[in-house]
């Protein structure tokens, strides 16, 4: 009731193709893997299951991170961010946004008790190294967003870091991307357990395009 409240309150009251796909999955616990271009509404796909997750695992600040965020740009992270802030206004999670540009020294000092985390890898890599007492051991739920701008971008090295303090047994991951190269593939397959796979109308219309034209 919580999480309808908000989006309620963002004036979210029909799904769009990628979110009617994504969120039974997700919902469940599954992992996802999902192909839908930026406006398809994918944002929702993966904030919704991360608040109804650390609702059910009743989460609080004590609990330490329980859901992480990464996206290609400080600028997808702000947009992911005020999503959260607005769908998530009745929830009593701590949230915060880690990029460049903002006061490193300032989110070293909180950031270990922070419960969702939305960042880009290389700050987020930066934290896990130099923060004490941020840690990902207790982490129940892992979103890439954009994954294949993540991987063109020269991020893969810090995933790969990211990824190594991560409990994948454990973790569920939602990976979203607009592209399904060669390397979001390989990055799947490292990453994911058993995955639904889901594409939003204009995907799925380029790949039957595609396959025709073969």
């Amino acid at each position: 009731s919580r999480t309808a409240q908000g989006l309620h309150r963002g004036n979210y009251v029909r799904l769009t193709p990628i979110q009617a796909g994504a969120l039974p999955y997700a919902l469940a616990g599954r992992d996802v893997l999902g192909a839908a271009k930026t406006g398809s509404g994918k944002t929702l796909s993966f904030v919704i299951p991360v608040l109804e997750r650390l609702l059910v695992e009743n989460w609080d600040d004590e609990s330490g991170t329980g859901a992480l965020m990464l996206t290609p740009t400080r600028e997808l992270a702000l947009q992911i961010f005020k999503v959260i802030s607005l769908v998530g206004y009745k929830h009593t999670f701590s949230a915060a946004l880690l990029t460049g540009g903002r006061n490193a020294d300032e989110e070293k000092k909180r950031v270990a008790k922070i419960n969702v985390i939305v960042g880009t890898p290389g700050r987020i890599r930066h934290h896990l190294s130099e923060a004490e007492g941020f840690s990902l051991d207790l982490l129940q739920i892992f979103v890439m967003d954009e994954a294949d701008r993540l991987l063109d971008m020269g991020f893969r090295d810090d995933i790969d870091a990211i990824l190594d303090q991560i409990p994948k047994a454990s973790v569920q991951t939602l990976l979203f991307s607009a592209t399904q190269t060669t390397d979001v593939a390989s990055l799947a397959k490292l990453c994911l357990k058993t995955p639904q796979y889901v594409m939003d109308d204009d995907v799925a219309a380029a790949a039957a395009g595609n396959n025709n034209a073969t």
